[in-house]
């Protein structure tokens, strides 16, 4: 799965406010007291909050951290990064917890970008099996290590509140590349750590 060429663009505010508006009057809800004001409320949590990562890289902001490696080989892990997404199905959000890994070759990345690269992924219109694997891409393209990987744990709206309803669900996903597909102990060492 290729990482998408398309430049960052950041959410167009005032045609999601037109269009929650519209979802409102097309599900029979009148445009009151309570609800005058929310698409605007609605527009600007989907642009500040849960779409804001369209107009994010997460290659570029993995790069702006780099620092030689002191050593190659070594195993670098951030686990328990939380985040929240919206599935592109139901446009329902979900919310979990990822661990990604990687193998140094050249370069270490600072820590709270990784967690801002899960974001720039994450805050926007995805699945789940998408933001394992290109969150993996990106680490891959940013730093060039020897190997990454990345375990993604979520719960899903579209699961917990229409549909299955399976309320205590949850969904792991997994994406490696370069020596974390060959070698069965480093993906246990990430896997383990992923489950807290």
């Amino acid at each position: 799965m290729a990482l998408p060429d398309r430049k960052a663009q950041a959410p167009d505010r005032k045609a999601l406010a037109k269009a929650i508006e519209d979802l409102l009057l097309a599900s029979g809800a009148e445009l009151d007291s309570e609800t005058r004001e929310t698409p605007a409320r609605v527009a600007k949590a989907f642009a500040e909050d849960l779409l804001d990562g369209y107009a994010q890289d997460a290659v570029a902001a993995l790069r702006t951290s780099l620092v030689p490696a002191p050593r190659r080989g070594e195993l670098v892990i951030v686990s328990q990064i939380d985040f929240h997404a919206m599935c592109p199905h139901h446009l329902l959000p979900y919310k979990g917890t990822a661990a990604v890994g990687y193998v140094a070759d050249q370069w270490l990345v600072g820590f709270g970008k990784i967690a801002e690269a899960t974001d720039a992924l994450a805050h926007r219109l995805i699945l789940q099996e998408q933001l394992v694997h290109r969150l993996c891409e990106s680490v891959m393209a940013a730093l060039s290590p020897l190997g990454a990987g990345v375990v993604i744990a979520a719960e899903h709206g579209c699961m917990q509140v229409r549909g299955p309803m399976r309320r205590q669900s949850r969904v792991t996903v997994e994406a490696w590349a370069g020596v974390f597909e060959k070698d069965p102990e480093l993906r246990h060492s990430l896997a383990r750590r992923a489950e807290g």
